[in-house]
């Protein structure tokens, strides 16, 4: 949705090139384009079902060129995706995500947020952008546009949680602890990130033990929690 990124998140690569620019909706759409031809090319190669807005930039940042793009996306005369597969992810604006949703009702895509920590001191530093929108008024925000228990039928709304995973930075059992509490009137599911590291990353991946014993505090505590693989090597993103 954008060529580089305004937010600086101190483990993204993408974002140490800083903003150069939002994409138009045309340009937009012909990502996934050129995705399908390229694949269409590709003997025995499964069709692109899934789009996410994720990697370089924040989505909201251009939020008007992102919903014209995702009801294209999702038209029976457009691209025909179904809203189920389209994922929009931000690093936590709290004004643009309660127009996000309110904008999306009548075509509820999928909303994750990356959290990537559990007090402020933490996030301050690795999500700059908390020291103006806050774990606090974020957290209040979901509680309020994700309520658990306000979910109806298999396709109900919930909101993805994304959480890249630091060695001893945001790793803990205490933070697994804090996170628990953090999400517990919130209708969502947590999706475990493994740092991919970039030449000059001051930060490690967690080891796969501290990954495993975290995500085991989640379960156990009544929560759906996957695990992504580190993706994106080339891009040099999270």
């Amino acid at each position: 949705s954008q060529i580089g990124c305004a937010m600086n998140c101190q483990f993204c690569q993408t974002g140490r090139i800083g903003f150069k620019g939002n994409l138009t909706t045309a340009q937009i759409i012909e990502q996934v384009v050129e995705a399908k031809r390229i694949l269409s090319q590709i003997p025995n190669a499964p069709p692109a079902t899934n789009i996410v807005f994720m990697g370089e930039g924040e989505p909201l940042q251009n939020l008007d060129a992102i919903l014209t793009a995702m009801k294209i996306m999702t038209d029976p005369w457009g691209l025909h995706f179904s809203h189920n597969k389209v994922c929009v992810s931000t690093v936590g604006l709290v004004p643009e995500i309660y127009k996000f949703c309110q904008k999306i009702q009548d075509n509820p895509v999928q909303l994750a947020v990356s959290l990537h920590a559990t007090t402020n001191k933490i996030r301050d530093w690795i999500v700059p952008i908390n020291r103006k929108y806050n774990i606090q008024m974020l957290i209040q925000t979901l509680e309020e546009l994700f309520q658990k228990g306000g979910v109806q039928g298999n396709h109900g709304r919930h909101v993805l949680i994304e959480y890249v995973m630091l060695h001893n930075v945001n790793d803990t059992e205490q933070d697994a602890t804090r996170l628990v509490n953090l999400l517990q009137k919130i209708e969502c599911k947590v999706n475990l990130i493994q740092f991919n590291k970039f030449p000059g990353a001051i930060f490690e991946p967690s080891t796969q033990n501290s990954v495993e014993q975290f995500r085991s505090i989640l379960i156990q505590n009544g929560y759906v929690c996957t695990v992504r693989e580190s993706r994106g090597d080339d891009e040099m993103m999270a």
